[in-house]
């Protein structure tokens, strides 16, 4: 069921009709419309809530043009207040209940949350500072509306399995769309440019990083998670096209962090039980590597794509040959990141302030940024920065360990966040990189539902679990499952 809620969704955020020329020119017919269809929406926000959560890191890769300014119509605002009502909604049910369950569950991630506070805190401080006010109000606002937004919201809206089935499914309708993108993006000229003009050859460029981050991502999740019906059909058909996709993004980065991140993990047996539990793995893995290997073929015979696939080619070959002095991207990027440590240098406590990488780089107030989060911090925010990144990061492995010992079911989710901060290391800035600070959300929230478990086994034992920081137990759960 959650996938017509998310077709639904696409198709809404999809929309490029200004709001006061669809009035004009429906009138009536729209209000009645929207009057007949918001009961429903009401309905699918309550029942299927965690389904409008993937939409939002999706939504800016699905879209062609760009909004100018602050738009209703924009399908990144749709998306966002779709699952900003989807939030409102559960809370206000949670708080006119009898009991106060979601106190409690938050009380239980009480340091998640305030670590990601902390680190809100500490950057929104460091605009007060900054020498690019427009481009640090721009990247700070975002942060803290759509970030913000997307680490709270597993915590609220997945609690139990269906929770995630529904969230696996709209993830995979939404990679599908993406992925669909990507092919056809590659021979389609007109989805590389926000206008929708037609581009030569020659002024093209295929490479998406974004897009092939969350195909990645999107890959592993489906591979290892094993809550969602009908998984070995689905694996059969997303498997294949998102391999496809991940090499026609034509981009380095997404392509070796899959495999670094794939081969390990796959020596995991908690974690390779979950792939090799469908008795179609064999063929899932086969078709996947046949699809890799012949949308690389394909992109060879492209020609907008054939200048930029021999560069990446050259690129990995110097990475893997290790490499001091890389060309092409690989060797700006490390000239970024010596910026970055010079500007930490001068500055180590306080950083220069929000979005002042630009500034000390270009002189220039607009976005630019070292495509390195570690190092973008040290350089905007300085030690407090990193101080309060490595707070989270410290707080997402205590709860990930905690998930890892009582609920192995749900540790799936360890190679989903790895390659998502393996992923910040090369590219991003703290605002891009939303699907980071998802996942950090999604962590605790799996830690909650542990939690939960325990508290089940135990009901007697949660006065004493409220004094044992972030509730850590070391008794195995494996007998309570998800679905209980």
């Amino acid at each position: 069921m959650a996938i017509p809620i998310t077709l639904a969704t696409s198709i809404g955020i999809s929309a490029s009709t200004e709001l006061p020329d669809a009035l004009r020119s429906s009138g009536l017919l729209l209000v009645l419309a929207a009057l007949a269809f918001t009961p429903l929406l009401l309905i699918a926000m309550r029942k299927f809530r965690a389904a409008f959560i993937p939409p939002l890191i999706f939504v800016g890769y699905l879209k062609i043009g760009q909004a100018k300014g602050l738009s209703l119509t924009d399908p990144t605002m749709i998306a966002l207040l779709l699952l900003c009502g989807s939030l409102l909604l559960d809370l206000l049910f949670a708080s006119a209940g009898k009991g106060r369950h979601w106190q409690r569950e938050f009380l239980t991630q009480w340091k998640g949350i305030a670590s990601f506070g902390a680190l809100a805190a500490v950057t929104a401080v460091s605009y007060l500072y900054s020498p690019a006010p427009t481009y640090g109000w721009d990247k700070l606002t975002r942060f803290l509306v759509i970030s913000g937004v997307l680490f709270i919201a597993p915590l609220v809206l997945i609690k139990k399995a269906d929770d995630v089935r529904h969230f696996t499914l709209a993830l995979l309708v939404c990679a599908v769309l993406l992925s669909i993108k990507l092919l056809l993006g590659v021979t389609d000229a007109s989805l590389f440019d926000p206008t929708g003009h037609n581009l030569s050859p020659e002024s093209r460029d295929v490479t998406q990083i974004g897009a092939g981050q969350l195909a990645a991502i999107a890959l592993l999740w489906l591979l290892f998670c094993p809550y969602y019906k009908l998984r070995p059909f689905l694996l059969m058909i997303s498997a294949p096209l998102l391999c496809a996709a991940l090499i026609a993004s034509v981009a380095r980065g997404p392509i070796l962090f899959f495999v670094a991140v794939l081969a390990p993990f796959m020596l995991l047996r908690r974690i390779r039980a979950a792939v090799t539990s469908t008795n179609v793995w064999l063929p899932v893995l086969l078709f996947g590597f046949l699809a890799f290997a012949g949308s690389l073929y394909w992109l060879q015979q492209q020609e907008a794509a054939q200048g930029k696939l021999r560069t990446k080619t050259a690129e990995i070959k110097e990475v893997l040959s290790g490499s001091s002095t890389p060309t092409y991207t690989a060797g700006r990027r490390l000239t970024l990141y010596r910026w970055a440590l010079g500007m930490f240098a001068e500055k180590p406590l306080t950083g220069w302030g929000l979005g002042g990488w630009s500034y000390y780089v270009f002189d220039r107030d607009f976005p630019a940024y070292p495509h390195n989060l570690v190092l973008e911090i040290a350089a905007e925010e300085g030690v407090m920065g990193l101080a309060a990144l490595g707070t989270l990061l410290l707080t997402v492995s205590l709860a990930m360990r905690r998930v890892w010992r009582s609920s192995p079911d749900l540790s799936f989710i360890a190679p989903v966040f790895v390659f998502s901060l393996l992923a910040t290391m090369t590219s991003g800035d703290i605002n891009t990189n939303r699907p980071l600070w998802l996942w950090c959300g999604v962590i605790f929230a799996f830690a909650g539902i542990a939690q939960s478990r325990l508290d089940r086994s135990k009901p007697g034992e949660w006065q004493a679990l409220l004094t044992n920081r972030f509730g850590l137990n070391r008794q195995s759960l494996k007998a309570y499952s998800i679905c209980s």
